[in-house]
Formats: structure tokens, C-alpha cells, sequence
């Protein structure tokens, strides 16, 4: 809101105009949902989440590199895309390694983390904008979520399947 919203703001959008940039990113995230399953099937389970990776950073880091709304929204739509892919990639393949008796707890603990930690991602970006300035704290969240492709070391499309042969051996 700050970079983007009002007359001394980086963007100078209105209310209004910033609900519309913000629908880049939903409808982004339909689109997504729409062809997760053909990305994933041209790619590969390992690469699409690369991919996904990539497309988050650049949503992310959009805002450090211009103001532009045409701009940001392209980069919007594009992490709706990918985090769509990354979701229907990482909950399918949860639910398929998970045994039916521990999916329950296994699916909140997930959220948990998951959600339970924005509001300290929310407070830890605050506090960076105050002493760092607003586009830092988009470069600082694009280039964390490059750090997960240091775990993409291991979460290659071999050892997804393997877990997924694995899962279905526990259950009945």
C-alpha cells in the first residue's frame, strides 16, 4: 500500500487502481490452475517448481526494479501463475506421500507454518522498510525466495516419485 497508493507514493495509484493490479495476480492464479497439470506434464514435477520459484521472485522483486503499474501487474500475473503451478504440484503430491491416517495433522501442520508465519514476515518487513526503505524490502523477499532453489538440490523429480512409490506401499 505504501509503494503503491497515493500521490507521494512510488506508483501513485488510487484505491481503486490498486485493486485492479492486485486482480493481476488472482487472475494470474486462475490461469494457473488452469494449465498446472499440462506445465507439469511438459516439464516435469522438479522443473515446474523451478519455474514456480523463478515466478515468485519476479512477482516479488518487480516493485524493487520499476513503478510501473503495466509492469508489476505482467509480474502479478505471472507469480499468480506460479504459485497455481506450485500448489496444485505440492499439495497433490502431499496428499499422495502422506498415509490417510496423518493427512489431517500433516495438512495443518503445513499450514501452520504456512500461514501462522505471515504476520511475522509481515512485522519482520515493516520493520526492514523502516530502516532500509520500501524497495528493499522487495528486493530482500525476491532474493529469499531464491534460497529455495538451494533446496531444489533434492526435491528433483526422482525422489518426488520415489516418496510417491513409497506413500502408496503404507497404504491399504
Amino acid at each position: 500500500m505504501l509503494y503503491a497508493v497515493g500521490p507521494t507514493s512510488a506508483m501513485g495509484l488510487s484505491d481503486p487502481t490498486f485493486g485492479l493490479l492486485l486482480s493481476a495476480g488472482s487472475a494470474g492464479s486462475l490461469l494457473g490452475f488452469l494449465f498446472a497439470e499440462r506445465v507439469e506434464r511438459r516439464l516435469g514435477r522438479a522443473r515446474s517448481l523451478l519455474l514456480s520459484i523463478v515466478g515468485g521472485a519476479l512477482s516479488l522483486g518487480m516493485p524493487a526494479i520499476t513503478a510501473n503499474p503495466f509492469l508489476i501487474g505482467a509480474g502479478f500475473l505471472i507469480g499468480g501463475v506460479t504459485i497455481a503451478i506450485w500448489n496444485v504440484i505440492t499439495v497433490s503430491l502431499r496428499q499422495r506421500i502422506t498415509p490417510d491416517r496423518l493427512l489431517g495433522r500433516v495438512n495443518s501442520g503445513y499450514r501452520l507454518l504456512a500461514w501462522g508465519t505471515v504476520p511475522l514476515g509481515a512485522a519482520a518487513g515493516g520493520a526492514l522498510a523502516q530502516f532500509l526503505g520500501l524497495r528493499a524490502v522487495f528486493v530482500i523477499m525476491a532474493l529469499l525466495t531464491l534460497v529455495n532453489l538451494v533446496g531444489m538440490t533434492q526435491v528433483t523429480t526422482k525422489n518426488m516419485n520415489t516418496a510417491e512409490r513409497d506413500g502408496d506401499l503404507s497404504r491399504p
